[in-house]
């Protein structure tokens, strides 16, 4: 089945959307605790989308709107867990892990549901896979460094980014973006019950937020950001295949690592310099599909 370039131009917005959100969470999670910063970059989506949603328009229908709720459970658990794991384990464990699985299972389900892309599209979806892991800086020397793997936290983050991505492409565009905003609200809503739950755990310290000045603007940062990768996912995936979308878009730590790169001036290993060219050579195979 020939592909359009808007869903993959589309798809590729989501990915370096998202990459930045999490260069700037990772960055905000360093200096306040990492569901507030969630949290409050969760609030920021919901006020974009509570705006742009009656202006798009849609019918408010039971379904979709059901969908959107799902995809809000996605996108809170993804988001919460991958910057638990990013705050407090091994990235390199971490963003593969989350970015395999968050690429895997909707193209996977999509696949089986009946989905067929054309030869070359499927070679290029193959190698996009791989290309995650190496990007991310998976494969790479065990180091005891005192730090647990984050293994279990990239798999949950990567769960939930992986039922966002279904969620979002089974709510269909019939509904405007009001699946969207459900989404966003069911996301904030349960990030403050986790701050709340947390808020209560016998013995936890309190977080200095207050002395820690500048943290709120970065979060505010990453929710308009993941608000635009999600709207630019949605778009993608309603105008094109859910397995070029959700494979495409996972390649957002790609977008992670050059903004490091360029900002803290951090190395590019040449493990990851690998599967940034693997990332390239998929996408066009991708493309000429």
């Amino acid at each position: 089945m020939p592909i359009g370039v808007i869903p993959i131009l589309l798809a590729l917005g989501a990915a370096l959307a998202y990459g930045a959100s999490d260069f700037i969470g990772g960055r905000a999670s360093t200096r306040a605790d990492f569901s507030l910063v969630a949290t409050v970059g969760a609030g920021a989506a919901l006020v974009i989308a509570l705006g742009a949603a009656p202006v798009v328009g849609g019918a408010l229908a039971t379904g979709p709107l059901a969908w959107g709720v799902l995809s809000g459970v996605g996108s809170g658990m993804g988001t919460l867990f991958l910057y638990r794991g990013l705050a407090r384990a091994r990235v390199a464990v971490v963003a593969p892990t989350s970015g395999v699985l968050a690429a895997a299972m909707p193209a996977g389900l999509a696949l089986l549901l009946g989905e067929r892309p054309a030869p070359v599209t499927i070679l290029g979806l193959v190698l996009a896979l791989p290309a995650v892991w190496l990007i991310s800086g998976g494969g790479g020397a065990d180091q005891d460094d005192g730090r647990p793997s984050g293994l279990i936290d990239g798999v949950l983050a990567g769960f939930g980014f992986g039922l966002l991505f279904l969620a979002l492409d089974q709510a269909g565009d019939t509904a405007g973006l009001w699946p969207l905003a459900a989404g966003q609200a069911t996301s904030f809503f349960a990030l403050v019950c986790v701050i709340a739950l947390r808020s209560q755990r016998p013995g936890r310290d309190a977080e200095p937020v207050a002395a820690k000045k500048s943290w709120w603007p970065l979060a505010v940062a990453t929710g308009v950001l993941g608000s635009a990768a999600t709207l630019l996912f949605y778009a993608s995936t309603t105008t094109g295949l859910l397995t070029i979308a959700a494979v495409l878009t996972s390649l957002y730590p790609a977008a992670t690592i050059m903004l490091a790169r360029v900002v803290l001036d951090e190395r590019v290993s040449r493990r990851q310099g690998m599967g940034l060219a693997l990332a390239g050579c998929a996408v066009v195979l991708i493309t000429l599909g």
